[in-house]
């Protein structure tokens, strides 16, 4: 029995409202900065057997759902659940978290004795244990050093935590409190979320909303093969490169994709992948899954409501062994910029089907710093987990936006007043980079410095994209942005450049500056109104020697003016 328009509509925007209210829960009930300042987490809701349905937060977070509800699922049978259960799980090798720090929440929603949905949340836990403070050392070579994994066990029942489950994870934690925190907020915004869809389920009957389930996944579908069926049929190739796996600091890693289009669906092959590494790069199959879905999403609609139907006409090969399919026990500690970049390579593929919607990259070098101290500001050890937010690169219709964060764009920075008044920290700059974004007749958003003195003696974890030999593209005549780097600052010593994934410890009185790229830039600089490069270099984006070098605009450094007759005479080289 099919659900009639009007009704369909309506329950879309009571499910969507109920996302909302789970993710405004989790962010504003979280404890660690990560998730109440970073917002690296999301909420959603899923049909009986796994299938995202809708979500809000994070969207990368989207497409691993079904695995975290399968893994619970491997572990117990639907007759062994009850009314106000909550399970946990970290393993990504035993469902869909990115990472060990990403903890996943499912929780069972039940009506009339049935099992119609699971609400789950993801979010990011500042410690899990591991070998360094923030679960994501560079010196990783397999999964167990990257903390406690934890495969769908019940955290949460009708009479409260589970406590033998909480003692175990908040004991291989370095900061228990926070993390203990942040999973019940978690387990908050789920309840919250199963109470709201029972209760919706009173008001239309629960075969109302699951129909309503599956024609919103079934909508998606449809977009999705809408858009496809208009792009050509044919085949297209791409890559990108990372400087190492932080293993083997000699060897690059080649990250490769073939799509083919054929009707209304897509193939994306990822064969041509380098094979998996000793290093934490590795990636799982829910990341090639979510880099191609995204990826896809972003290129064609960004409007497309992300559920399991944008899945459907997508077919991936990606055998087992190559980088975004790693055998157990591998570390996959640092995907994010791996995921990025293949994210890139994918949307460098589609050029080929629809130049009109070609984008420059992302500034490479998106990640984090991770910093472990004994003593917060509160008294107490806490972790210091700071997402570096870059910016996108150049459109066929803008300039590229700061701050932004790749395919997440929800993501922002945390503020330097929290950083200060939690941390043993001082930020000494946050500043723009002038010429440190590629140049276009839509240039990419603007690089950026950001430079962080340590009060105490700590061990730290940079974690940047890796790609400091390496970087992004523009397109269609657009300049490529330049590298980014960081240094290590100390007290009487020249400063040292440190590599893009690196674990070493600091002293009291050290500083970490990250130099972080912008994106690239779209179409041919000298395209560019002389107007809009006068504004950049008053903005402190573009240098004068820079508007001269890249976009042919003489600008006088004194009055800062457009010199006309000497910018024809630049052009017209």
């Amino acid at each position: 029995m099919d659900i009639d328009p009007i009704t369909l509509e309506v329950l879309n925007n009571r499910l969507r409202e109920i996302v909302s209210t789970m993710e405004h829960l989790l962010f504003h009930s979280g404890y660690s900065t990560v998730l109440r300042e970073s917002y690296d987490g999301s909420a959603g809701i899923c049909d009986s057997e796994g299938a995202t349905v809708m979500a809000s937060g994070s969207p990368y977070h989207m497409v691993a759902y079904a695995y975290c509800v399968r893994g619970v699922l491997a572990n117990y049978k639907l007759e062994e659940m009850r009314e106000g259960d909550s399970f946990v799980l970290t393993d990504p090798y035993a469902g869909g978290s990115f990472h060990v720090p990403d903890l996943a929440v499912v929780t069972p929603v039940w009506f009339d004795g049935a099992l119609i949905a699971f609400c789950v949340s993801i979010a990011h836990k500042t410690d899990v244990g591991g070998l360094v403070p923030g679960s994501l050392g560079a010196g990783s070579r397999e999964i167990f050093h990257d903390g406690l994994l934890l495969s769908g066990v019940r955290y949460w029942t009708k009479d409260g935590v589970v406590k033998e489950v909480d003692t175990i994870i908040r004991r291989n934690s370095r900061a228990p409190d926070a993390v203990s925190g942040d999973i019940r907020a978690q387990v908050g915004c789920t309840r919250t979320g199963a109470n709201h869809l029972m209760a919706l389920c009173g008001e239309y009957t629960g075969a109302v909303v699951t129909r309503a389930f599956s024609a919103l996944q079934g909508l998606s579908e449809q977009r999705v093969r809408a858009m496809l069926a208009r792009w050509p049929d044919g085949e297209s190739e791409a890559e990108g490169w990372v400087d190492h796996d932080g293993a083997d600091l000699t060897t690059p890693i080649r990250i490769h994709a073939k799509v083919i289009k054929r009707g209304d669906t897509l193939t994306v092959d990822y064969s041509g992948m380098h094979p998996q590494v000793a290093g934490p790069v590795n990636l799982r199959p829910q990341h090639a899954q979510t880099a191609a879905c995204l990826a896809l999403v972003a290129y064609a609609d960004p409007q497309i409501p992300i559920n399991q139907g944008v899945l459907r006409p997508l077919t991936l090969i990606n055998p087992e062994g190559r980088i975004t399919n790693a055998r157990w026990p591998a570390t996959i500690n640092s995907y994010y910029g791996m995921m990025h970049l293949v994210y890139s390579v994918l949307q460098k593929a589609f050029v080929h089907f629809d130049p009109s919607r070609a984008v420059a990259t992302f500034g490479f070098g998106s990640g984090s710093l991770a910093s472990g101290f004994r003593n917060a500001r509160s008294g107490k050890p806490s972790i210091l987990y700071e997402i570096m937010v870059n910016s996108t690169g150049g459109t066929s219709l803008h300039d590229g936006t700061f701050p932004v964060q790749p395919m997440s764009q929800a993501t922002p920075n945390t503020p330097v007043e929290i950083l200060e008044s939690e941390y043993p920290l001082r930020v000494l700059e946050h500043r723009w980079v002038a010429d440190f974004q590629g140049a276009g007749r839509y240039r990419g958003g603007p690089g950026f410095s950001k430079a962080y003195q340590v009060l105490e003696d700590s061990m730290i974890t940079v974690r940047c994209g890796h790609q400091f030999k390496n970087p992004g593209w523009g397109v269609l005549g657009g300049m490529a942005p330049p590298t980014p780097r960081v240094l290590l600052r100390s007290p009487g010593k020249q400063d040292r450049e440190i590599g893009p994934l690196v674990t070493l410890p600091v002293k009291a009185g050290d500083t970490i500056c990250f130099e972080m790229t912008g994106g690239g830039g779209y179409g041919d600089p000298r395209a560019r109104g002389e107007d809009e490069v006068l504004a950049d270099v008053r903005n402190g984006y573009v240098s004068v020697e820079g508007a001269a070098r890249d976009y042919g605009v003489a600008i006088d450094p004194a009055k800062l003016t457009v010199d006309r007759e000497q910018t024809a005479k630049l052009r017209a080289r």
